[in-house]
């Protein structure tokens, strides 16, 4: 079968390969992959940068995946053929004795992997996945769609979990990727008036994205004045940093009100410096949102099979055999979400 593969610790060392197809062991489950998004962790992998060496020198890209069960080994009792299912991406060790994963907080296991960054994950015609790390999805959701289901269920994670966002606040979107959009989507649902700031290059495609699905949107950098110069006559109840961008964070502590929240989504390339005394003064919360578990992909699958994110306005396919061509448009910000359609190779 083909597979877009990782193939060396190299930048832009990713290729279509052929490989044998993948046969499920006791408690495994074989599906063919329709649709896969492209991840921002994915083009980190591809360009090789800091922060990802535990990812393997060799292994199947793609973690945002949906598809249809085709087999499984001995152990599962669960599928049938044909039906269509997600991935849980970041997976605990799920022992008893674990804190985490005991307590729901799979993404906080000391023993966490990622399939498709520590092994063969869903850029592929087929994949295996372990049946506890599967969630079936409704008649009705495509797969197109429920390949967001990760990415949705982080921006859950964050504005559900840790941001305490209510009705009537004014919510800032640091960052325009689709995390940062994402959040957004799931901020507005919660009753809050959002707007979404980026850079001049996130222009073209990005913010005029967010304009077209109804946000509000402040272009800041270069020439463009500061974001608390845009600001200064606003109250901001909440910001979410998704940009990854460490003077974003600097300057949030500065545009927050008082007894606020800022609520941080993002990694970051370098070490932030923030003056402490400012957010202590101001008694502003600092929250910090990693990844997402099983309860927030269950509502992430519910928002998109109600049809609560604009799934069409969001992505863009591109048959699999196109795959290094949705990393090279991605690199240079010209899609906001690449979907590879794994049943097209050509």
């Amino acid at each position: 079968m083909k597979a877009l593969r990782r193939q060396a610790r190299e930048a832009r060392a990713v290729a279509l390969e052929e490989i044998d197809e993948p046969t499920p062991g006791p408690g495994q489950v074989l599906l063919e992959v329709r649709h896969c998004g492209v991840c921002g962790s994915d083009l980190h992998v591809y360009l090789n940068h800091k922060g990802y060496e535990s990812v393997l020198p060799q292994v199947t890209l793609g973690h945002e995946w949906a598809g249809v069960v085709v087999g499984w080994g001995d152990g599962v009792q669960r599928w049938e053929k044909g039906q269509t299912a997600t991935m849980i991406a970041l997976q605990g060790c799920l022992e008893e004795g674990c804190r985490y994963c005991s307590t729901g907080l799979t993404q906080l296991c000391p023993a966490r992997r990622v399939q498709g960054l520590h092994l063969d994950g869903g850029m592929a015609e087929k994949v295996v996945v372990d049946d506890h790390y599967l969630m079936p999805l409704p008649e009705g959701l495509t797969t197109t769609a429920a390949s967001l289901t990760e990415p949705l269920s982080v921006a859950d994670h964050c504005i559900h979990d840790c941001s305490e966002i209510e009705a009537g606040d004014r919510v800032v979107v640091c960052g325009p990727g689709v995390i940062g959009i994402l959040c957004a989507l799931m901020a507005r649902k919660r009753g809050a008036d959002v707007v979404i700031s980026g850079l001049d290059a996130d222009e073209p495609v990005r913010l005029a994205i967010a304009r077209k699905i109804g946000f509000e949107t402040m272009t800041v950098g270069g020439q463009h004045p500061s974001l608390t110069d845009q600001l200064r006559q606003q109250q901001v109840d909440v910001i979410v940093d998704a940009s990854g961008a460490s003077r974003v964070l600097e300057e949030a502590t500065r545009i927050v009100r008082p007894d606020g929240t800022i609520c941080v989504v993002a990694l970051y390339p370098q070490e932030v410096t923030i003056d402490f005394n400012v957010l202590v003064r101001n008694q502003i919360d600092i929250r910090t949102s990693y990844a997402s578990a099983r309860p927030n992909y269950q509502r992430a699958i519910d928002a998109l099979h109600a049809g609560e994110i604009p799934v069409d306005e969001l992505v863009r396919s591109y048959p699999l055999a196109a795959g290094v061509s949705a990393f090279e448009e991605a690199e240079r910000q010209e899609v906001l979400k690449p979907i590879l359609d794994c049943s097209k190779h050509g």
